[in-house]
């Protein structure tokens, strides 16, 4: 059981030692020791499946097939190769989609690549991947609907079957989250393992070229058949739009039409001629000015700037200061004076001239320029009322543009697009590449010896471990005195300990030279050394652990007789064979030895066992005695060399009687006789649960102790026994464990077991068939 056995010492008191309150429950616990102690004591339990899964594991291995694994790893690239793109790098950036790399792991194993790899090595015709019939094979054909080659040839159904096998041999796996993708294949020759590796990486390769230039050229036909259709769209546009042009007179120089080019002309000179007016009316406005105030006209800017007019002046200013010189010195009225004067006179009428040349020539200007202006100004008006009236016309004409250069931008774009496919139809590189190529594996891969075994070895320890504590669990009979004084609720008085087979035959070759002086009809007690072993053992070998034990329950029984009066003493069990005759006959003699006066009755009627082993050829008995038909004293045997008297038991016949007997009051009779001639009376009674016989004794004796078989009583059969005496549970003494194993014990009470009193020098016990 998983409970923690106590450490309560080898001989129990009478009354057990009180417990505080607060240790009447607490919290469950794992105790890793009494789970180890179980463990110990199911060894046969824990090595047994571990054993059994051991020895599949080495059949499995000794005829499973030796595999050869074969890996060649792939770098699946998600950069692409742009050689015929001039407007991107050879090499794009790296992609992060994981979802990218997946699906080529899963192309790499797809039914498509793996078809072309059958076919190039010729898988089919291998007998390696050629399905063998097996045994379930026909119980599989009742399930199937139809058959797997139904509906195909012969060679399409074989090479399906090599496909499937294939697939089965081969695993490709991602390294981690890397682009690295290993491919390994499996196989019976490490040579053709290598080359199954390489071919389907290859055939992976060669897949994706094939599937991009098939790609190509399906985009480089769509294209051509879009660029027919686009050229003539362009054409009948562009058409259209001159149809328009020369339909509404909307001719174009330059990008514009002609109306609106005149216009802008016409624009750009009518500014001009209206800057010339102002100019001219400027200066013409200026000279009027000047004449009605009565200036000199000279100083307008025309004159000062006119190049007649300062030469003049700059003459006139010669002859000015020659009449001043020759007046000076001829005179006022020389005759060259007067000349000089006359010259001067002449210069003065020459710049008037020219400056009223002027003035007239301010006010043409004028005239011409104002005259300019409104003829620029009418023919503009003119113009815009063509352009007002064409403006609707206008709209229709950008549109039928607007749609021409649409249909012209589509069509240079095909046309591109075109030329760079079909530049890439003859230049298609894989989206990847191998890193490693498969080399020829010089160990098997499969079977994986080691761990196959090491896996055995460990599910079946597992699997015994959990066996040993179910077992454990639901193994219900008494093993430990905690166990027995939980379930019966009084103290356990000792354990009495089992003796060997070898032990007890030793003893038994003392009684040879007895048994050729014995005579067989004798009456009386039997020799001691003809007696069994077992019956004395605790007087012949008073320093086992045995008589160790037969001196607990007798001590037990002292200290009950000193406080209280005790003269019937029912040693009884719960089933047959626990041995409580053992018990009642060595307790018996145990007491004897002191010089108490001790009598021993043989109170199983239906198998009187003391009897049996004591005096087989008694004459008479309890029963005798009951019924008056012999008097106790004539029916006591004693036993000269232990003081002990002896009440046999015959066999009787009749059952019933038996029943009826042990209920009458000639029970009571007898026991009230032997009270006042003995100190203390032991009854060996019948077990309590099978027959009723015990349970009537315990109403007559003064203390019972109940013997239990260690590791034989089931605890709901003691649980049992205690509600049966239930009536007289006052009168219970205490257990006694019989048969125990002590080199066993250690397995659930180290400080109980031979192990702890082993150091006392004790003979050695062995397991063995006891009585």
């Amino acid at each position: 059981m998983l409970q923690r056995n106590s450490d309560l010492p080898y001989v129990i008191p009478d009354e057990p030692p009180a417990r505080p309150a607060a240790e009447s429950w607490q919290y469950p616990t794992v105790d890793l020791r009494e789970m180890g102690r179980i463990l110990r004591r199911r060894y046969r339990l824990l090595a047994l499946p571990a054993l059994a899964l051991l020895g599949l594991a080495l059949t499995y291995l000794m005829f499973a097939t030796t595999l050869y694994t074969a890996t060649s790893t792939v770098l699946v690239d998600p950069r692409r190769a742009n050689v015929v793109e001039t407007n991107q790098s050879v090499l794009s950036n790296f992609g992060t989609d994981d979802a990218t790399i997946e699906s080529q792991t899963l192309l790499i194993q797809s039914v498509a690549i793996l078809t072309r790899v059958v076919d190039k090595l010729k898988l089919t015709e291998d007998e390696e991947f050629t399905p063998k019939p097996g045994l379930l094979d026909p119980i599989k054909g009742l399930f199937r609907s139809s058959g797997p080659s139904d509906g195909a040839s012969p060679e399409d159904a074989a090479r399906s079957r090599s496909v499937d096998i294939l697939q089965k041999r081969m695993k490709v796996t991602r390294q981690g989250t890397t682009f690295l993708v290993d491919v390994a294949v499996s196989s019976q020759s490490p040579q053709k393992a290598a080359t199954i590796a390489n071919a389907i990486a290859d055939a992976y390769f060669n897949e994706q070229v094939r599937a991009k230039y098939d790609a190509t050229r399906i985009a480089a036909t769509w294209l051509n058949s879009q660029i027919d259709e686009l050229k003539s769209k362009v054409v009948a546009s562009e058409k259209a739009v001159e149809d328009y042009r020369s339909a509404n007179n909307l001719m174009v120089s330059q990008g514009v039409t002609l109306n609106d080019q005149q216009i802008t002309d016409l624009n750009g000179k009518l500014i001009a001629a209206r800057a010339q007016t102002a100019e001219a009316r400027a200066k013409y406005e200026q000279i009027q000015d000047i004449a009605k105030s009565g200036g000199d006209p000279g100083g307008i800017n025309a004159a000062i700037s006119s190049e007649m007019i300062t030469k003049l002046r700059t003459q006139y200013a010669d002859i000015a200061k020659n009449e001043a010189d020759l007046s000076s010195k001829y005179g006022a009225r020389h005759p060259l004076v007067a000349n000089v004067r006359a010259q001067r006179r002449d210069t003065q009428r020459l710049i008037n001239e020219e400056i009223r040349r002027i003035l007239e020539s301010t006010k043409h200007d004028y005239d011409v320029a104002r005259s300019r202006e409104t003829s620029l100004q009418q023919s503009l008006d003119k113009l815009q009322g063509v352009s007002t009236s064409s403006g609707q016309a206008q709209v229709r004409l950008r549109e039928l543009q607007r749609e021409a250069e649409a249909n012209r931008t589509q069509y240079e774009s095909y046309l591109a697009r075109s030329k760079e496919t079909t530049a890439q139809e003859s230049l298609e590189m894989p989206d990847s590449r191998i890193v490693t190529k498969a080399s020829i594996p010089i160990r098997p891969s499969s079977p994986k010896t080691m761990l196959i075994l090491g896996l055995a070895v460990m599910l079946g320890l597992g699997a015994g471990s959990v066996l040993a504590f179910l077992v454990d669990y639901l193994d219900g009979r008494v093993k430990t005195l905690e166990q027995a004084e939980a379930i019966s609720g009084v103290p356990v008085l000792a354990a009495v300990p089992l003796v060997g087979a070898r032990e007890l035959a030793r003893l038994a070759r003392r009684g040879r030279n007895e048994l050729g002086r014995y005579d067989p009809k004798s009456t009386k007690l039997l020799p001691a050394p003809l007696q069994p072993p077992l019956t004395r053992y605790a007087i012949d070998e008073p320093g086992t652990f045995f008589a160790e034990a037969i001196r607990a329950v007798r001590l037990a029984l002292q200290r009950t007789m000193r406080s209280q009066p005790v003269k019937v003493v029912q040693v009884t069990s719960a089933l047959d064979s626990e041995g409580k005759t053992t018990l009642a006959i060595n307790l018996a003699q145990s007491l004897a030895m002191l010089g108490i006066r001790t009598l021993l009755i043989d109170g199983d009627l239906r198998n009187p066992q003391v009897t049996r082993a004591l005096c087989p050829r008694a004459d008479a008995g309890l029963l005798e005695v009951a019924i008056g038909q012999t008097a106790p004293e004539q029916a006591i045997l004693v036993d000269h060399s232990t003081g002990l008297s002896i009440l046999p038991s015959t066999r009787i016949k009749e059952v019933e009687y038996i029943t009826e007997l042990m209920f009458s009051d000639r029970i009571v009779d007898v026991l009230d006789h032997f009270r006042h001639r003995y100190e203390l009376i032991v009854i060996d009674s019948p077990p309590l649960v099978p027959l009723v016989d015990g349970r009537a004794l315990a109403e007559l004796a003064d203390r019972i102790i109940l013997a239990l078989a260690w590791d034989q009583t089931p605890g709901e059969v003691l649980s049992h026994a205690m509600d049966l005496l239930s009536p007289v549970s006052d009168r219970i003494m205490g257990t006694v464990l019989t048969r125990v194993d002590l080199s066993r014990l250690q397995f659930y009470d180290y400080y109980r077991s031979s192990a702890y009193l082993k150091p006392y020098g004790a003979a050695s016990l062995h397991a063995g068939a006891a009585r």
